[in-house]
């Protein structure tokens, strides 16, 4: 079996996508790129917002 340092990027990619268990098909996909895709615009307030709750959670 090789190192990890001799695989080439695009290996690596796949062993730590497979070791994290991921979902590679098509639907899984499409699912997030929808949801992506009709995500409500938020402002600028809302974003900083959005910022400060998470950075107030992460602190405690």
């Amino acid at each position: 079996m090789s190192k990890p340092a001799d695989k080439p990027q695009i290996e690596k990619f796949r062993d730590a996508a497979r070791e994290l268990k991921t979902d590679q098909s098509d639907e899984t996909f499409e699912k997030a790129i929808d949801k992506i895709a009709h995500a409500p615009k938020l402002t600028n307030e809302q974003i900083k917002e959005l910022a400060r709750r998470t950075r107030d959670k992460a602190k405690g």
